[in-house]
């Protein structure tokens, strides 16, 4: 690779040796040809246009030379392939350049690859949404057709009108499970967690959930390290541990206990969630974090639309922690949920 500030100096330095050469060279001479001193004058000014002129041209070719280097450079980067124009070992204004352009190049590259991975996520909630709300929608269209029949009964109008109403529930619940998914999406990049204790997150969930546990008559059991802190968002985590205790009220057994436990481990600090109920297959296991997912013993489960244990895992790995799911001694199930105690960024 040219080091173009050297052939730089070589140029100027030469331009000027040539020129202290034939100063003293035309010195000797006027000493020796004193008759023709005026001559020998208009030879030397001549000499030094020639010397100069060539000096002159050489560095401009030089500069040209560069300057369509840096434009072969920032071509090579608009194409989406940059090469390497100018020595990255050159300590000089344009190795420097070079460089800085092409973090510039990776910052931008990054960015448009984050922004097509965004959209594409978006599109695909937005198709999710649609298929899940088109259910509904045509439950609802079918049972609207139904009340119109004149045969019907009270009761049978009664119940009709009860569906019609639990599939416009379902229709809220999709409604406010997708903000809060496109919340999330939105704000995963700007989660700000910081050291802090995760006893305050927990009760703040157990006291959320407290009223729907009761009418499930459940008894919500805490047991732990009262003390142990995290790196965690407090207002994302304290929504994803909510999610995991109203998982366990909807699908646990109604007057059971759920139990919540807290450990702190040498790089973790772990959340569990148990609740005595029908086991979840082993095979559901990493489906059930997936969105709109329902599992096989969900069916019975008139709220919810599968969207509480995809939050959870969204908000767990994008604060570098992560969820997992168990079989509890036979008779229910535990969540677990992982939160860094420092951080690693």
């Amino acid at each position: 690779m040219k080091n173009d500030r050297i052939e730089m100096k070589i140029i100027v330095i030469s331009a000027f040796a040539a020129w202290l050469l034939s100063l003293a060279a035309f010195t000797i001479m006027s000493f020796k040809m004193v008759t023709t001193f005026i001559y020998l004058i208009f030879v030397y000014g001549i000499w030094n246009l020639a010397i100069f002129s060539i000096a002159y041209l050489a560095i401009a070719k030089k500069i040209t030379d560069v300057l369509q280097r840096v434009d072969d450079c920032i071509q090579d980067m608009i194409d989406g392939c940059p090469a390497s124009r100018f020595s990255e070992k050159e300590d000089s204004l344009l190795g420097k350049f070079q460089h800085q352009l092409v973090k510039l190049y990776q910052i931008l590259n990054v960015s448009q690859e984050r922004e097509k991975k965004l959209r594409k996520e978006i599109s695909s909630l937005v198709a999710d949404l649609i298929h899940q709300i088109n259910t509904p929608l045509t439950n609802i269209q079918i049972y609207s057709g139904f009340l119109m029949q004149d045969e019907l009964t009270t009761k049978e109008k009664e119940k009709i009108c009860e569906i019609i109403n639990h599939q416009i529930q379902k229709l809220r619940w999709f409604g406010e499970g997708f903000n809060k998914t496109a919340q999330l999406e939105d704000d995963i990049r700007k989660l700000k967690p910081k050291c802090q204790p995760v006893l305050p997150v927990v009760l703040s969930a157990i006291d959320n959930i407290s009223v729907k546990a009761k009418i499930h008559r459940d008894e919500i059991i805490f047991s732990g390290e009262q003390d142990a802190e995290a790196f965690y968002d407090s207002k994302w985590t304290e929504e994803a541990v909510f999610n995991l205790l109203d998982n366990a009220v909807k699908y646990g057994k109604d007057d059971s206990s759920i139990l919540m436990n807290i450990t702190s481990y040498e790089l973790y600090v772990r959340i569990d969630v148990i609740n005595y109920g029908e086991p979840i297959p082993k095979e559901e296991y990493t489906a059930i974090f997936n969105r709109y997912y329902r599992g096989g013993n969900a069916a019975c489960i008139k709220e919810g639309v599968g969207l509480g244990l995809y939050l959870s895992r969204q908000v767990a790995t994008g604060q570098g922690g992560y969820i997992k799911v168990g079989n509890y001694q036979g008779k229910g199930n535990i969540f677990s949920l992982f939160l860094l105690k420092t951080s690693t960024i």
